[in-house]
């Protein structure tokens, strides 16, 4: 079927690529000033108040080399990886399972249990209570608190739930038939039929696991040594704390003052760079639907 250019999707089309193009400056600019920013020369960019669009006098990489010199950005990186991995894994497994649980028309406990979990996305107990829970299962101060409080989300369960009864039970049917049990019919012949949810699952663990810094600032006082990237990158944005980084303590004032800002830009764009670059892997699945077309109704 040939689409009509008519002077009404004429209109549409141009209002539209606006509206998409306007957003994607919007998003993109942000971004590309503190790019430019990093890379500028500190002087320079201490007297600067405007946007940023091209590096401030000749480029320099000085402030990476000071943001990678600095043990506290290692270590949250690798405990921000183990994190996301634990998480994204285990989670992606539990969410999955949950899914198929729920979705089971056979299983007595499915709308019970999906109004349960439901009923969790609505209302729940608030940051106290949920310390309150952590600390007196002793996982203050060790990795389990920043792992398994985050391992479940009902929203995600929710579209598990969906993306399985999609499905047509004859996939299901087949494979009981040909003698295989429940683990295998969820892993070998549902999960490859609703991977873009499961990856778009997965991402979004990833994003939300690798931008958290608040439970790690609650649960993990005491312990440095696990504080994941953003929390660093809090203590140097937030506490405008650089002196970690830039100085030990027989520099001068205005030369930590004065790196110490281009520090700030570097430190934004290590932490957002890794997520970013990862996205165009998965972006695919977001537009991609489910192929369906094994079983003819």
């Amino acid at each position: 079927m040939i689409e009509r250019n008519t002077p009404s999707r004429i209109v549409f089309n141009i209002i539209n690529y606006t509206l998409m193009i306007g957003f994607g400056l919007a998003c993109f600019i942000p971004f590309w000033h503190v790019l430019m920013c990093s890379i500028s020369d500190p002087r320079l960019l201490m007297g600067n108040s405007g946007l940023v669009l091209w590096p401030l006098g000749k480029p320099t990489l000085e402030g990476y080399k000071l943001v990678l010199k600095n043990p506290d950005i290692w270590s949250g990186y690798l405990n921000t990886i183990f994190y996301v991995v634990a998480t994204a894994v285990a989670g992606t497994v539990l969410t999955a399972l949950a899914g198929y649980l729920v979705s089971r028309k056979n299983f007595k406990l499915a709308k019970p249990l999906a109004l349960f979990i439901m009923f969790t996305m609505i209302f729940s107990g608030g940051t106290i209570p949920l310390y309150m829970v952590v600390r007196s299962l002793g996982m203050l101060n060790s990795r389990w608190s920043i792992i398994i409080p985050t391992l479940m989300n009902a929203y995600y369960v929710i579209m598990m739930k969906s993306a399985f009864e999609q499905i047509s039970p004859a996939y299901e049917e087949a494979a009981r038939i040909d003698g295989a049990g429940p683990l295998t019919i969820l892993f070998k012949v549902l999960l490859p039929m609703v991977m873009p949810t499961l990856v778009v699952i997965i991402m979004f663990t990833v994003i939300m696991q690798w931008n958290s810094w608040y439970q790690a600032s609650i649960y993990l006082p005491r312990a440095r040594d696990m504080w994941p990237l953003q929390l660093f990158m809090r203590e140097v944005l937030i506490n405008n704390d650089t002196s970690r980084i830039v100085t030990s303590g027989n520099e001068a004032n205005a030369m930590v003052n004065m790196t110490g800002n281009l520090v700030k830009y570097c430190v934004t764009v290590v932490g957002t760079a890794p997520i970013l670059l990862a996205y165009p892997f998965a972006q695919k699945y977001f537009v991609k639907g489910v192929t369906m077309g094994g079983v003819k109704e």
